[in-house]
């Protein structure tokens, strides 16, 4: 051996490798946690885009029948297997209607009051999963709430989502 010289080291020390360690569990629980907000938030933004489909195939129906809407339970079940059949929640669910009016006590311009469409803005939303609750003569006003309006052919369809209460949109 040379004298002065030093005997290389191979490997990494275990403060090296304990520290690698610990910055590649911290990266795992960061994707670990943000995943299932992450995959909740796309499922919603679909449901989303499913509504609005739904209003796009009502006026295509409302187009094809003189502006009319579905009367009858018959009617609205034969619009939703002609005009949305094939949609599903992204959860795996075949998407339903349920259709319900802001009732005749509320004046035009008003909104629907809670005991005409119980709990419609709470997280308690009383329709069941994958249920588009379909309001005729109402549209979507300020802070989410339903406004009844005087023209008959006004729809709001509302939905519940997973993450962030209720959507509503209208046409």
């Amino acid at each position: 051996m040379i004298k002065g010289a030093t005997k290389e080291s191979r490997g990494f020390t275990i403060i090296e490798v304990a520290l690698t360690i610990a910055v590649g569990g911290l990266i795992f629980l960061m994707v670990f946690v943000a995943l299932p907000s992450l995959q909740r938030s796309q499922r919603d933004a679909t449901r989303r885009e499913d509504v609005m489909t739904y209003l796009e195939q009502l006026k295509k129906y409302q187009t094809n029948n003189r502006g009319a809407l579905p009367k009858g339970e018959q009617e609205w079940a034969n619009f939703m297997n002609d005009y949305f059949s094939g949609h599903a929640d992204p959860s795996g669910g075949v998407y339903t209607q349920e259709i319900v009016s802001c009732g005749s006590d509320v004046k035009t311009d008003e909104a629907c009051s809670a005991t005409q469409i119980q709990d419609v803005y709470s997280s308690s939303f009383p329709y069941g999963d994958n249920t588009l609750l379909v309001v005729k003569q109402a549209y979507c006003g300020s802070n989410d709430t339903l406004v009844k309006t005087s023209n008959p052919r006004n729809v709001a369809v509302l939905y519940r989502l997973e993450g962030a209460g209720v959507y509503c949109s209208n046409t």
